[in-house]
């Protein structure tokens, strides 16, 4: 493994030999963190991503031995699908994090009402009221259009909450390239509410795009440049080629 810092960015990027070296050493930042925080405050709180890339991590962070009970886990994003969907992201994040010793974790979603759009938006802002007062962790991970959390370029609902303004609403409705075509996000003010930023990804394809985003703020094109060139929280950067 080798480390390297960006001294003109708010970043930092590891690299590591392969994926699995990589999530044993996340999953040991993530879950040092989550302790400290139980040790100051008694509850931790943890916002995280879906997709197929972070399962293995969720997997390894569920053995830690911590107090699960009082970690407050939530997502990032979700698709707006009912939570036994295969597309769900908190049946991804229950079947995979909230298991093992993790099993008493308290978990949190965004989707209560599949009929109504526009209801289960105020509920799930209601719900993840928590998370307004600033996280543990939270993990992002990027596609290979350069969008992060549900954050895409060229949506115009994505460009609203990718705009940092103090006072907006912490959740907002996106529209996806790809389905399920319906999401609903964090935006970039929540997201930088936290203690530890943390992005996971792998792969060349996907490095190269990062490299084009660290070269310029263009959320449009590339939202994920809006959580790179920002002051307010380190960017964490966790890369390996090789799955």
């Amino acid at each position: 493994m080798s480390g390297m810092s960006n001294k003109s960015l708010n970043l930092t990027e590891q690299v590591f030999d392969n994926a699995s070296i990589l999530e044993d050493a996340l999953a040991h930042e993530i879950a040092t963190e989550l302790r400290n925080q139980l040790d100051k405050n008694q509850q931790a709180k943890l916002l995280l991503s879906g997709g197929s890339t972070p399962v293995n991590l969720y997997a390894k962070l569920s053995h830690f031995d911590l107090d699960w009970s009082n970690v407050l886990v939530g997502l990032v994003d979700e698709r707006y699908v009912s939570s036994d969907d295969k597309d769900s992201n908190e049946r991804l994040i229950k079947s995979s994090l909230i298991q093992n010793k993790a099993s008493e974790a308290v978990f949190v979603g965004m989707v209560f009402d599949t009929e109504n759009s526009d209801e289960n938006l105020k509920q799930a802002i209601d719900q993840n009221q928590p998370f307004s007062d600033a996280s543990t962790c939270v993990l992002l991970g990027m596609g290979t259009d350069a969008h992060t959390a549900s954050l895409f370029p060229g949506d115009a609902n994505s460009l609203l909450g990718l705009q940092n303004e103090k006072g907006q609403a912490p959740l907002v409705c996106t529209t996806s390239p790809n389905e399920p075509k319906q999401r609903i996000s964090f935006t970039l003010e929540s997201l930088l509410n936290t203690k530890r930023l943390f992005l996971y990804f792998t792969g060349s394809e996907k490095m190269n795009l990062f490299a084009e985003a660290k070269s310029t703020l263009d959320p449009i094109q590339f939202p994920i440049s809006s959580f790179i060139h920002q002051e307010q929280t380190k960017l964490e950067l966790f890369w390996a080629n090789k799955k």
